[in-house]
């Protein structure tokens, strides 16, 4: 039996492969690790069944530096979101194979269009999952508070969007204020999903902010594919705290728009959002306190009145009282007036009565009508055994005084 040394039957299969691959070919599958080392990227290419996780194919790939310089002037900045783990990729291959060190793939060009297909399928199939489990409409049927000041906010530090969002806050022409704490997560590449939803958890766990701010500034389609994706759009839709997105697209909606409670185009919009929104509560205030305003004005002005009223019925009253009061008075007045000059006549009368009594009973009026008064030691004698016979007595008579020696 012939026998072939490891080197031999390596150095077959090259000729055999370069023998049936002469040309570089098409091939798509997923990028599942991916490396940089001196400006050439070493990957690890694989196929999945369609229903499952499960590799059924794998190779090695690489893209060497001057093919790198290539597809960067060709695509842009687009490359760089092809190639992320997990990203499904068309590539042009030449496929080459070494006796020491295996068979790769020497990716020459990338086709960007198959990538989106494959991006867009995958999205819809996220969307349709979503909505048999009922979680599309659940974040967006939480009330928004009435004002917006506890905000959360998802983004990447060091992104332009989240910056730009900061300013736009604090430039607000009405001087709002708000509360601002900064969940940082990666908003491209593989770790969007992991971060961005731990992210959302943690600020639930929170349970102080009004709603949460997911935000990144503008980018192509690929850039925002990280949020299409379906833990993405699960932890949203578990969100006790409604979740505004502005992930900077003009056009498609992503997974997280569709799920969050308001989707709007820029962190700038959502920055303006919170501050109409606030605004709008505002100027309800405003209106209510001029509606208060006017409402207690015309209250005022009815109770004005009926105090007018009031006031001039108690005047009429106490007019009215005084007139009778003043014709009580003058009624007594005349009454009293009347009773005085009956009692000054009676006592008129009386007087006149005393006068002629005392007339009659005076002294001099009894002497002159024949009377004699005796006195004895200056005491007046009514009665004979008063008298002492051993003293002289006293007679007043009305023109004088005469002496006698009072005898029995």
């Amino acid at each position: 039996m012939d026998s072939y040394s490891l080197f031999e039957l390596n150095e077959y299969i090259k000729r055999v492969i370069a023998l049936n691959f002469a040309e570089p070919i098409w091939v798509h599958a997923e990028i599942s690790q991916i490396n940089e080392n001196r400006g050439q990227y070493y990957l690890n290419l694989v196929e999945k069944e369609a229903d499952g996780e499960q590799v059924i194919a794998q190779s090695a790939a690489v893209i060497w530096y001057k093919n790198m310089l290539f597809l960067k002037k060709k695509l842009g900045k687009v490359l760089d979101s092809l190639l992320v783990d997990g990203t499904q990729v068309r590539v042009k291959v030449r496929v080459d194979h070494h006796e020491r060190y295996g068979m790769k793939l020497v990716i020459e060009d990338i086709d960007p269009k198959y990538t989106i297909g494959q991006l867009e399928l995958a999205r819809q199939a996220i969307i349709e999952k979503l909505e048999k489990k009922g979680l599309i409409e659940l974040n967006g049927d939480i009330p928004l508070p009435t004002v917006l000041q506890k905000i959360a906010i998802i983004s990447s530090e060091t992104a332009a969007g989240y910056k730009d969002f900061l300013a736009q806050l604090e430039q607000n022409p009405y001087g709002y204020a708000f509360d601002l704490k900064l969940f940082p997560a990666a908003m491209q590449g593989h770790k969007t999903r992991t971060e961005v939803t731990r992210a959302i958890k943690a600020a639930n766990a929170a349970g102080v902010y009004d709603c949460i701010a997911l935000i990144r500034g503008g980018g192509s389609k690929m850039d925002l594919s990280g949020f299409d994706d379906y833990e993405i759009g699960a932890a949203i839709a578990g969100s006790d705290i409604p979740v505004i997105t502005g992930i900077g697209h003009q056009i498609d909606n992503t997974v997280a728009d569709i799920v969050a409670h308001t989707s709007i185009k820029t962190p700038t919009a959502v920055a303006d959002f919170l501050i109409e929104h606030n605004s709008d509560f505002e100027g309800a205030l405003l209106g209510l306190e001029g509606h208060i305003y006017q409402l207690s004005t015309h209250i005022i002005q009815r109770e004005r009145m009926q105090l007018v009223q009031i006031e001039n019925a108690i005047t009429h009253a106490v007019r009215m009282d005084i007139l009778e009061l003043n014709l009580s008075i003058k009624n007594i007045e005349e009454a009293l007036q009347a009773s005085t000059r009956r009692l000054l006549a009676n006592s008129d009368l009386q007087l006149n009565q005393i006068e002629q009594s005392l007339n009659i009973l005076d002294p001099q009026n009894i002497l002159q009508r024949g009377f004699a008064a005796i006195k004895q030691q200056g005491k007046y004698i009514s009665n004979k055994a008063d008298i002492n016979y051993k003293k002289d007595i006293s007679i007043e008579l009305a023109d004088g005084q005469l002496s006698a020696t009072p005898k029995k």
